[in-house]
């Protein structure tokens, strides 16, 4: 029996639709989520775990590897998601279960005979899709729209739809943005945590504070977010590492002489002899 799922016109006005990239990762939680209540194994591996209808049991690191993304970026979207109030998540152990919220209106499964059955504890009895239908006969009376009409009510909602989707997106950019200067203002403030970086990375604390600042700026300009504190530490710590190393590396070129060439050379001569026509000091 093939099986379908819609999608909503609402979707265009979500801020996961701005992001081909996202939207394509919501899709497959959604349709991987699990249709009837039972055992399914959890990612690429061999262990099996009860799920119940509009659930997914997987492991971060396995949705990385299926997403060719990092781990923190897998963390950061589930939790933007949860933000959202499009799924919920429980955890056991390394396991993560992701819930799909209000998955009855996306479990359709469509025989070809015209049947919609969605997914079981619904509640929702099957439905018979209506068949093709005569033509229906326009109402008498009922005014026919210009094409100039139909044109500008077209335009009037592409607008209104391209403002919403505009707020909404702005709106979770600066939720983000906020989230990363708070995690920057905290980590000046820990004297415990820049020490312990100072050490590890053979600097002093002074000059950590810069490269906080130059961190913070290149992650909310590239919209790499993170979802804790321990995740931004983390981060500006291999960021820094590999930020003091390519200064340290790079040796000033200007005013040196060039390769094998010595200044001196032209200027060296031999010891003094009695013959040379030289008088010594």
């Amino acid at each position: 029996m093939p099986r379908w799922m819609p999608v909503y016109e609402d979707d265009m006005t979500h801020w996961l639709w701005d992001n081909a990239q996202r939207y394509q990762w919501w899709l497959e939680i959604r349709f991987r989520a699990a249709k009837t209540p039972g055992m399914r194994y959890v990612g690429d591996t061999n262990i099996r775990i009860r799920v119940t209808c509009g659930e997914w049991p997987v492991t971060i690191a396995y949705l990385g590897t299926r997403w060719h993304a990092d781990e923190r970026a897998v963390v950061s979207f589930l939790e933007a998601l949860e933000e959202d109030g499009l799924i919920t998540r429980r955890k056991s152990g390394l396991i993560t279960v992701i819930s799909v919220c209000g998955f009855e209106k996306y479990c359709f499964n469509m025989a070809n005979d015209g049947t919609n059955t969605t997914c079981h504890n619904s509640g929702i009895e099957p439905q018979m899709l209506p068949q093709d239908n005569m033509a229906d006969e326009e109402p008498i009376g009922t005014p026919i729209e210009t094409q100039d009409e139909t044109a500008n009510q077209t335009q009037d909602r592409t607008l209104a739809y391209l403002d919403k989707r505009k707020n909404i997106k702005e709106l979770f950019i600066e939720s983000k943005r906020a989230h990363e200067e708070e995690f920057l203002e905290k980590l000046k403030k820990s004297d415990i945590a820049l020490t312990e970086m100072a050490k590890s990375l053979h600097c002093d604390v002074a000059d950590l504070i810069p490269l906080a600042d130059d961190f913070s700026n290149a992650t909310i300009s590239t919209e790499d977010w993170h979802s804790t504190f321990s995740a931004f530490k983390k981060h500006f710590l291999n960021w820094a590492r590999l930020r003091l190393k390519t200064t340290k590396n790079e040796i000033p070129t200007k005013n040196q002489p060039e390769r094998g060439y010595n200044p001196n050379a032209g200027r060296r001569r031999g010891p003094i002899t009695p013959d040379c026509g030289l008088i010594e000091d």
